[in-house]
């Protein structure tokens, strides 16, 4: 049982009104927020639907979600635990029809944008900002500028009123002035033919969802007001991260109840650069002059060393920050009762020797505290392109690491290798790419022969492909033979000499890529890529791996996969080009997905994250390096299109905000640090030939009396010697395999299937290739969905309504030809017209739709699944329908059919719907049959069912996943890889 301490006591139990909960680094923030959460529901009897837990990241999302679920004491519906984002895009997904926006918008990422608005550059009246010489010149900046305004919340229309009027009271301007005026007009008239852009093809971006749903709450307040009647409380984690705009949402969300609860602590506001305005959090009482505050100032993570130092810190930027603004006090207190080492300072010559010594010090901690695991380090710098000298010290230092950064899973060496396979079929004559991919393990080939195959493309001015082709003497369709020895004759004299099997190997690639050029124009670059794992072998290798770094290979080709499937659904034109032009686009704006999220804490490795990456997080000992100026705090960067500061709502700080946000960068850096912190620079930095001054930001927290250079015994800054840069053999890791704590049905079905099976697809997520079934259930799903969504906000939808949203949520993957498509999007609309004639009511509306459900079995195990539809019948039962669009199964699998019988459990758990066994009506609906068959389950089915899911879960965790041979092996999606289906 967590033990709480008086003020956070005071702060979970606060009934009505606002509160401001000022939370200073680890002092058990995220307790307060999810023990809060169970109060209300447990002691207030608030359901779970009625509470709004809104944070800034989807990481702080999924744990706040994974802490409630874990301190739930019964089952629940989905809970409205997410970021702003997220609950956005879930509000207007059901309500923008209201303000004439397609619910059905394809949502664009940064990279989406780019490539949109490049592809209708031509459409904007541009000067200024479509130069002739390079018309996407501007691009990036101007969807930056777009995006900073609506953080501002600066709709088009108030922005073009503002450059009007601005340009009618000076109308002598001059010269300079006058062209600023005229720019700013410009883009005035660029955000206007932008957001109509996205309004006729039915798209949004990020800034969008915040901007429609204030858009939607204005201007229709039934709508509002029916979500601050169901939101009886609002809960804002992280509120010193949050944009003007969406403190603008909370407060009409809020509404007169004002049962907002903000946490956050403004001495942690770090994200300026995104658009959070620190002014949200210190105006908070401005905006509820009623609202109590608690500190939580009981800090649970540092020695009181670190504390008083950090806080020494922090205070320079008074008087910007709520203590001096609240006359409150936020100096931190120790409840670990010890006083802790003193923060040490490594000053070195060059960088090199900071990393060597940084990685040293780590090696001779670690020695001497026999209780630290590698993990317990933290290297913290301030920029992802700051690590790589500490990777590398590291590394020779044989000592294991993992980088932690921010979406680098399109720079995973394995992910690397597919998008250059990518590349090559994109365009044969990219040397660079083809290379990569003949150096692929699979493949075998000695590094003599790939280097004597390169030099004879050299010499004789070919493509390597051209090369590899001429070498391995492989005809081609569009040779024919006699050119062929035509060539072979004509370069004989300058043939590589390499191995018999390179050669072989040579062949087999260059005959893969011919057959997969020639299916590029017919095949996705998904469907492309899963043929190349087969055919290459590399499938296979996938699910054979024995170590963690393999482990996460596989993991990251089978995210790649998924990221790929996501891209294509949503571009269903896309060929191999636009992929490959979407992939690009993304590294160059680090964009990239995350990596793949195995539990890094079981990883037995030093962490090296960037400070940013670090909130939240705390390690015993960190190092905080390259404590420079210009590196820390950075050169303030400048906007390329500056908002204007008449447009900027947010109140800003007195003193230098950049210079402010930066020390609050470094106060977050010291506060991770649970026992020992280091603070690390050097006087030179890569080919520097000037020597960096200290950063200001030591100065002020170590005081410059205590501030010395650490030197050797002979006077010299610590030097890296010749010898110390040999390599010592890093460790590999042993597998950490988590147990099983959540189940579906589809999982437990998986697995009684059979237990190899479950394996690939549940534990290594091995990539399979979309198939019909799947693609024609899910888009049948998805229109009813819309449809019944329709029908309660929309009079009456008509059947035309419902075949039209069958067009607009077809899947149009897996079905190997546009023929097959066709045949089956027809079936599909035939089925949907006699299930609207047969079974559609409208005045019978559905209680919930895609409702997703948690049911507590064991204090271990929780089973959950997302119902299609739930309707009220008139004597108060709840019919729970799941759509079929398979085979129809006998009266007896449908009467013990377990899928169903989890339903019925979550139906009558006493948190989610708490009714009977016997008010409950289970009702498959089969669109082949065009029948609809019902069902129900007793109290004592319902618990024999629990018996056997607990069996279930516990047959999984100690199963060795041996194939199940049967007669459905023939259909199964990883026959290509299972030893039995060769057998």
């Amino acid at each position: 049982m967590t033990i709480l301490n008086k003020e956070q006591i005071e702060a979970i139990g606060h009934k009505d009104g606002p509160i401001l909960i000022i939370a200073g680094a680890g002092t058990g923030k995220t307790t307060v927020v999810t023990e809060r959460i169970k109060h209300l529901i447990t002691e207030g009897e608030i359901k779970p639907s009625e509470i709004l837990a809104l944070t800034f990241t989807e990481k702080a999302a999924r744990e706040m979600e994974e802490r409630v679920d874990v301190i739930m004491p019964y089952g629940y519906t989905q809970m409205w635990i997410m970021t702003f984002h997220s609950f956005c895009d879930r509000i207007l997904r059901r309500e923008a029809i209201h303000i004439g926006l397609n619910p059905g918008y394809k949502l664009m990422t940064d990279t989406e944008n780019i490539i949109f608005l490049r592809s209708h550059l031509f459409n904007f009246a541009l000067n200024y900002f479509r130069p002739l010489g390079n018309p996407t010149k501007f691009i990036e900046a101007m969807l930056s500028h777009f995006s900073r305004l609506k953080d501002e919340d600066v709709s088009s229309k108030e922005y073009g009123d503002w450059a009007k009027a601005s340009k009618l009271q000076n109308p002598k301007l001059q010269n300079e002035e006058e062209l600023v005026a005229e720019k700013y007009l410009e883009l005035a008239g660029a955000y206007i033919t932008y957001e109509e852009l996205k309004v006729k093809e039915g798209k949004m971006d990020f800034g969008d969802l915040i901007s429609n749903t204030l858009k939607l709450f204005r201007e229709r307040k039934n709508v509002l007001k029916e979500y601050q009647e169901q939101f009886k409380y609002i809960l804002i984690d992280e509120f010193q991260d949050t944009n003007f705009a969406q403190n603008e949402l909370t407060k009409l969300l809020a509404g007169t109840r004002k049962n907002i609860a903000v946490v956050g602590d403004d001495d942690q506001s770090i994200y300026r650069f995104r658009g959070a305005a620190i002014s949200n959090i210190i105006q908070f009482r401005k905006s509820y002059p009623e609202a109590k505050i608690v500190v939580l100032d009981k800090n649970y993570r540092s020695t009181q060393e670190i504390l008083n130092t950090s806080y020494r810190l922090i205070q320079f930027n008074n008087p910007d920050r709520l203590e001096a603004k609240e006359n409150i006090s936020k100096k931190l207190t120790g409840e670990r009762r010890i006083p802790g080492e003193k923060i040490e300072l490594i000053y070195t010559e060059r960088v090199e020797d900071e990393a060597e010594g940084t990685a040293k010090e780590i090696k001779k901690l670690k020695i001497k505290n026999k209780n630290y695991k590698w993990n317990d380090f933290a290297i913290l710098v301030r920029a992802n392109n700051h690590s790589a000298p500490f990777v590398q010290a590291l590394s020779r230092q044989g000592i294991p690491y993992q980088f932690l950064g921010p979406g680098r899973l399109f720079l995973q060496r394995e992910v690397r290798d597919l998008i250059a396979y990518l590349k090559v079929i994109y365009n044969f004559g990219d040397n660079v790419s083809f290379y990569r991919v003949l150096s692929m393990p699979i493949f075998n080939i000695l590094p003599r022969d790939l280097a004597a195959l390169n030099n004879f493309a050299k010499k004789i001015n070919v493509s390597l492909f051209e090369a590899a082709e001429i070498t391995a003497g492989v005809l081609v369709p569009e040779q024919d033979k006699e050119d062929l020895n035509k060539k072979m004759n004509f370069y004989k004299s300058y043939l590589p000499i390499i191995s018999s099997e390179t050669k072989e190997n040579i062949a087999r690639i260059v005959k893969m890529v011919n057959k997969h050029l020639h299916l590029s124009n017919e095949e996705s670059a998904g469907q492309i890529l899963y043929f190349f794992l087969e055919e290459s072998g590399l499938l296979k290798t996938l699910v054979s791996f024995k170590s963690v770094s393999e482990e996460k290979a596989a993991l990251n080709i089978s995210k790649f996969f998924d990221k790929l499937k996501s891209y294509e659904v949503d571009h269903e034109e896309a060929k191999i080009n636009e992929v490959v032009d979407w992939i690009e686009m993304s590294m160059e704006l680090g964009e990239s997905p995350m990596a793949v999220d195995t539990d890094w804490t079981e990883n037995d490795a030093v962490n090296i994250l960037t400070i940013h990456s670090a909130k939240g997080l705390e390690f015993p000992v960190v190092f905080l390096v390259n404590l420079v100026s210009q590196r820390f705090p950075t050169t303030q960067r400048k906007e390329v299109i500056p908002l204007p500061d008449t447009l900027i709502k947010e109140i800003l700080p007195e003193g230098d905000f950049h210079l402010e946000e930066e020390r609050r960068l470094f106060y977050v850096g010291m506060t991770r640090a649970r026992d020992s912190l280091f603070l690390t620079a050097s006087n030179f930095y890569g080919e520097g030939k000037r020597d960096r001054k200290i950063s200001p930001f030591v100065l002020e927290a170590l005081g410059e009396e205590k501030v010395s250079v650490t030197k050797n015994q002979d006077g010299k800054s610590l030097q890296l010697s010749f010898l110390e840069w040999k390599k010592e053999e890093e460790q590999e890791q042993a597998i950490y395999r988590q147990s099983v704590t959540y189940l579906s049905y589809s999982q437990i079905d998986s697995f009684k299937t059979c237990p190899l099976q479950y394996k690939y697809r549940y534990i290594l997520r091995i990539p399979v290739p979309p198939n019909a079934a799947g693609s024609f259930g899910s888009s049948m799903h998805l229109a009813l969905q819309k449809f019944y969504e329709s029908a309660r906000r929309v009079e009456k939808p008509d059947k035309e309504k419902l075949l039209s949203l069958l067009d607009e949520s077809w899947l149009p993957v897996g079905y190997g030809s546009r023929e097959y498509e066709e045949e089956r999007k027809k079936q599909g609309r035939e089925m949907l017209s006699e299930f609207f004639d047969k079974f559609y009511n409208p005045d019978k509306l559905p209680k919930d739709l895609e409702q997703i459900f948690k049911i507590k079995m064991s204090s271990d195990l929780k089973i959950g699944g997302k119902i299609d539809r739930i309707d009220t019948l008139p004597d108060g039962k709840l019919e729970v329908i799941d759509y079929k669009t398979g085979k129809r199964p006998t009266e007896k699998e449908i009467a013990e059919n377990l899928q169903m019988t989890v339903y019925a459990l979550a139906v009558t758990d006493e948190g989610i719907y708490g009714k009977k066994p016997e008010e409950v009506v289970l009702s498959f609906y089969f669109f082949d049959a065009h029948e609809k068959v019902s069902s129900q389950r007793t109290k004592e089915q319902l618990e024999k069912a629990k018996t056997e899911l607990l069996a279930s879960a516990e047959e999984i965790r100690k199963s060795e996943f041996k194939p199940k041979v049967g007669p459905m092996c023939k259909y199964c999606d990883f026959k290509m890889i299972c030893e039995a289906w060769q057998e």
